[in-house]
């Protein structure tokens, strides 16, 4: 264990030095720059892929037990995030689950004042890895630089728990929440939901399923490099299946992991890309990054929402590579990336209407069918 740290602190150390040096040396570094559909892949993100080889836990289906790579990740997120946010306060809580509880972690920004407005999030990490600790970088600059209070919570994860562990736990902890405002100092009619990747996954069910009746209404959904389609048969999968962080075979490993049966990759509850019913969905931001396998199907479903009459705001992080959310931490290109996704977050809780005691409430649906939770 003792030696795991070790690495992993030597790893982190060695990435904060190489992107503190100046650019010119960190282009020697990387190389000539890299383009594609006209992106160019920023400079730091470039650096990090010539390097990611001396980080195992950057592609953990090489990586030895789940177990191990879990360890590795939660110590790197930890010290990715240890200059990130700090003046952030934070205090951990535990949110009730339908496998049992569910640890969670708020964060909470100077000068918030309960009932304040507050975002649900959920990590990413391929509905196999990650933890509060992963994300505890990201979510301290998401509160610092929107203002809003961060509740953040862990799920079931795969292959211990697989489909449809994560989405059962994740309508339930956001409907525990919002059902007990007052305990955790939110205002409900300012209550957004979100994640990244797996996790925007997640935040993304959560929405669906309130339009469903079996929950309530977020008024805001923030989705970052969101994981909407099982199938993975769009062309950013082919076009940067090697060599840019998430890679295919990286991908596949998850998905094995969490859909064991592949009758479910289309089961809106696995693939929101494939509900037919998005009417009522909330106000929505979607990110993606430009050198990312799950570009496309981001931008998929923020057309297919916004064909439907959703209030969408989408943007594509031209630079970015999969994952930016936890490189802010030290990272100063994938840091302007999040931080303007949390001023998305503050405006759309601001200008979002608010949630009304019809919408607020459950609804029973007559039949919810496949994608029922």
């Amino acid at each position: 264990m003792k030696r795991e740290s070790a690495s992993v602190w030597a790893v982190m150390t060695g990435v904060r030095l190489l992107l503190g040096l100046p650019r010119p040396v960190q282009r020697a570094i990387a190389g000539r720059p890299v383009e594609v559909d006209g992106r160019r892949l920023a400079l730091s993100a470039q650096v990090l892929t010539r390097v990611a080889r001396w980080a195992p836990f950057d592609e953990p289906h090489r990586g030895g037990s789940i177990g191990k790579v879990r360890r590795e990740l939660d110590r790197a997120g930890v010290l990715a995030g240890a200059t990130a946010g700090a003046d952030v306060a934070t205090r951990d809580v535990v949110v009730p689950g339908p496998g049992g509880p569910l640890r969670a972690r708020i964060y909470e920004p100077g000068g918030c004042t309960a009932p304040a407005p507050s975002l649900v999030y959920f990590h990413g990490g391929g509905f196999v890895l990650g933890s509060v600790d992963t994300h505890d970088g990201a979510c301290r600059v998401l509160a610092k630089e929107s203002g809003v209070q961060v509740i953040s919570v862990n799920y079931r994860l795969a292959p211990e728990h697989p489909f449809p562990a994560a989405p059962q736990d994740a309508v339930a902890a956001f409907r525990h929440i919002a059902e007990h405002a007052d305990e955790f100092g939110v205002d409900r009619a300012r209550l957004a939901v979100g994640g990244d990747s797996s996790g925007a996954n997640l935040a993304a069910v959560v929405s669906h399923a309130a339009t469903r009746g079996e929950g309530p209404l977020p008024a805001f959904t923030l989705l970052i490099a969101p994981a909407t389609d099982a199938l993975g048969g769009s062309a950013s999968h082919r076009k940067f299946a090697s060599g840019f962080r998430l890679d295919r075979d990286e991908w596949q490993w998850y998905r094995t992991r969490y859909l064991t049966d592949p009758a479910d990759y289309t089961d809106p509850r696995a693939s929101v890309l494939h509900d037919d019913s998005v009417g009522g969905l909330p106000p929505t931001y979607i990110a993606t990054c430009g050198f990312d396998l799950l570009r496309d199907e981001g931008e998929a479903y923020a057309q297919k929402l916004e064909d439907a009459g959703v209030a969408v705001v989408f943007r594509c992080h031209g630079g970015q590579l999969h994952g930016y959310v936890n490189r802010a931490g030290f990272d100063p290109d994938a840091l302007s990336a999040l931080v303007h996704d949390a001023g998305v977050l503050r405006a759309g809780l601001r200008l979002s209407p608010p949630v009304t005691t019809e919408t607020a409430r459950p609804r029973l649906a007559a039949d919810t069918g496949r994608g029922s939770l």
